[in-house]
């Protein structure tokens, strides 16, 4: 399910990806974003200082038909021959170059037309044009004018649709064959010509008021000084009210005509005009950072989306700023920004959904499995939101109630138990962990670790502390101590989750002081049986052997020895049979038949009393892993005893065989038959216990402990291997010894240990 609901989630990105990049791409060609742009930009222009550079280092001078001019000279319009007087005024202080932005297109008295024409004759000035329009003629200065001017070109303004002035174009007509009233002055002042019809943003960068300013009347009058004009770009031109035109500006100001002009001026002369970006280089700032979000948000995100948001965001603000600082450029970013605005939510509302029905499903499966604590059912069962979190709601407190169960069956168990997480901190300690440590001096609180814990042990016998994590990070058990007559046993596992992977730890104490103290108890048992009472009963036996017979009765003798001899023999099984239980098993590879032979040859003398013979099958070597000693004698019990029931002359059948079981295993068999007289069923089931013997009443009289065939279940269970019995009341008894073979048996050398 995890795969479909990855593979729908793969589908929609691929969706979302390809209809929003549709979508920008669909904005940023027909602009639809153009309001957000502008409005940007003119963010941006307000924000710099970068836009044009100070006014001191501007050559450019603006003189103005102002309110004071108009007041002074009177009325709108001037006669000509006042025109010529100005600009015979400006050309005597030598300027550069000047822009007499004021049409003549209509020819006046042929004496001011003709002063005008000498004026401008002797000036680098440039009068303006109107172009012509759809299906209207264009409008040129006089012809003496046109003569006597430098250069014509038209001087017009067009605001964009929101009506502010943001861009010039300075070529218009068929391939361009009007140039632009300033694009003609700044041409002249720098020598290079402007050849680009393309309309260009104008480096507005300080707002009205920037320029110095002078009134045309004051120029008139010999009221500004020669040394103000000489060698500047002199723009003339109306700002009087009512007379000139006045436009917004991105600055967020409103300028005359003339002002800007001379910003336009200003940008086409030091080439600081701003370009806007081709399609493609729209398009590229569009699609680049919406594919890079895609991306990063991808079906398998690696990062944090607002981060990845914040930093496309970032990418394509930055991009615009950079290039319009550095290279003049402007990239609108409305449609990228629209996009980013558009994928975002989007692919993050397809996200929650397909997480909400993937978190609705799995929440559903735990609400329909059985329980180990009675809850009570979801209030909610309506679809959506709602239902899922009241689903959550229930499994959460689910979860709070199993956290309590089991935090209630730990505390029922006798045994400290810790369960730990993969750094040791203690998530649950049961009420007997918390007595032991107290006990100890520990205590178990947020601060506790295992670390901190196991401090308080030490290694039996070593005296090494208790390492955590177990080395190799395998199950692991020890015995350690904590006083003088408190031992443990230390068992640590791994706690898995239910994928496999390793989560945390398992550490369980099970106090076994008084199974340590009955181990002692049984070991000095042991010693009073190997040596405190055999070494009596050897008295005995080697006193009747030296007292003389005149001493003791023969009668009471024998029954003496008879005695003593029962003892010896049943000190000697009870200790053999402690060995084989308790004893730590030192396996070497030996071979069955060896250990079988071995067997018979101790045999021999009883065999040979009672005229037996023991008969060997088989001839194949059996080779297993095993402790020799006891092996041999484990086998030397069941012929003995085979030797002991059966009556003289008979014979008993030693047959080695192997077998290979079904799950692959190979076994090595050996099966012992004798000839005697049989037993019960009920008998068969309990031979192998404790102080059972043999038939009584159908055979011969024998003696015996009956330990003899505890001490063989014992030895060949803890070779993790089978004994068996079959027998028939008069059809003998056959016991079978079933052991692993070599290739086995070192696959569980470890659990014999």
């Amino acid at each position: 399910m995890i795969q479909r609901r990855g593979l729908k989630l793969r589908t929609q990105w691929w969706l979302i990806a390809i209809v929003t990049s549709l979508l920008v791409a669909g904005m940023t060609m027909d602009r639809t974003m153009m309001r957000i742009d502008n409005l940007i930009y003119d963010h941006l222009l307000q924000a710099s200082f970068w836009a044009s550079p100070s006014p001191s280092s501007k050559p450019i001078l603006l003189v103005e038909i102002d309110d004071d001019s108009i007041r002074r000279l009177g009325r709108w319009p001037w006669s000509r021959a006042t025109h010529a007087a100005l600009i015979d005024r400006l050309s005597a202080a030598r300027p550069k170059a000047i822009a007499y932005d004021v049409l003549f297109t209509e020819p006046g008295d042929p004496d001011d037309d003709r002063a005008l024409g000498e004026s401008a004759a002797g000036s680098p000035i440039f009068f303006p044009m109107l172009p012509a329009a759809a299906g209207q003629e264009g409008a040129a200065p006089i012809a003496s004018l046109q003569a006597a001017a430098t250069g014509v070109g038209y001087a017009t303004i067009d605001p964009d649709a929101d009506g502010v002035v943001r861009s010039a174009t300075t070529m218009a007509g068929a391939q361009g064959q009007w140039h632009h009233l300033i694009s003609l002055v700044a041409a002249f002042a720098t020598g290079r010509e402007v050849t680009d019809a393309r309309a260009r943003l104008i480096p507005f960068g300080g707002g009205q008021g920037r320029w110095p300013e002078v009134s045309a009347a004051s120029v008139l009058a010999g009221e500004v000084p020669p040394e103000l004009i000489r060698d500047k770009i002199i723009l003339v031109g109306a700002t009087a009210s009512g007379l000139a035109s006045r436009y917004p500006t991105p600055t967020g100001s409103v300028m005359s005509g003339l002002e800007i002009e001379a910003y336009l001026l200003q940008g086409l002369r030091d080439g600081a005009m701003m370009r806007p970006a081709g399609s493609w280089a729209c398009l590229a700032l569009a699609l680049l950072p919406l594919w890079a979000l895609m991306v990063l948000l991808g079906p398998v995100r690696r990062f944090p989306a607002l981060a990845c948001f914040a930093l496309c965001l970032a990418l394509v603000l930055g991009s615009c700023v950079a290039a319009l600082i550095f290279w003049r450029l402007w990239l609108p970013p409305g449609a990228a920004l629209s996009g980013l605005a558009v994928a975002y939510p989007l692919w993050g509302w397809r996200q929650l959904a397909v997480i909400e029905q993937f978190m609705r499903v799995q929440l559903e499966r735990l609400d329909h499995k059985p329980s180990l604590v009675p809850q009570a059912e979801p209030s909610v069962r309506e679809r959506g939101v709602a239902y899922t979190i009241g689903l959550l709601r229930a499994a959460i407190a689910r979860d709070r109630e199993m956290r309590h169960f089991v935090a209630d069956r730990l505390d029922q168990l006798p045994d400290a138990t810790l369960v730990l997480d993969l750094q040791g901190r203690i998530v649950i300690a049961n009420a007997a962990a918390h007595a032991l440590f107290a006990s100890t001096g520990g205590t178990i609180d947020e601060k506790a670790n295992a670390a901190s814990l196991l401090q308080y042990f030490r290694q039996t016998g070593s005296g090494d502390p208790v390492p955590f994590p177990p080395i190799g990070g395998d199950p692991a058990m020890c015995e350690v101590q904590v006083e003088q007559a408190r031992f443990f046993l230390v068992g640590m596992a791994g706690q898995t989750s239910t994928e496999g992977a390793r989560v945390g730890w398992v550490i369980r104490f099970v106090d076994i002081s008084e199974a340590k103290a009955a181990q002692r108890q049984r070991d000095d048992f042991v010693q009073l049986l190997t040596h405190d009472m055999r070494s009596p009963q050897a008295s005995i036996l080697a006193v009747l052997e030296t007292a003389s017979p005149d001493r003791i009765s023969a009668r009471e003798s024998v029954a003496i020895r008879h005695y003593a001899e029962s003892t010896l023999r049943l000190a000697d099984e009870f200790v053999q049979l402690a060995r084989a239980e308790n004893l730590e098993y030192a396996l070497e590879e030996v071979e069955l038949g060896d250990m079988l032979m071995d067997a018979i040859d101790d045999l021999w003398p009883q065999s040979k009393a009672k005229s037996i013979d023991i008969v060997t099958r088989g001839n194949e070597a059996l080779l297993i892993m095993g402790e020799r000693s006891l092996l041999t004698r484990a086998l030397g019990n069941v012929i003995g005893n085979a030797i002991k029931y059966s009556p003289q002359g008979t014979t008993i059948t030693c047959a080695l065989s192997s077998e290979t079981r079904a799950d692959g295993t190979n076994w090595a068999l050996c099966a012992v038959t004798d000839q005697g007289p049989g037993m019960e069923a009920d008998l068969r089931m309990t031979i192998f216990e404790r102080f059972r013997r043999g038939p009584v009443g159908l055979g011969p009289k024998t003696s015996g402990a009956g330990l003899g065939l505890s001490f063989v279940h014992t030895v060949v269970a803890r070779h993790h291997g089978e004994i068996e019995c079959e027998s028939e009341p008069g059809q003998g008894t056959t016991f079978t010894f079933s052991l692993p073979g070599i290739m086995d048996t070192e696959q569980i050398t470890a659990q014999v240990l």
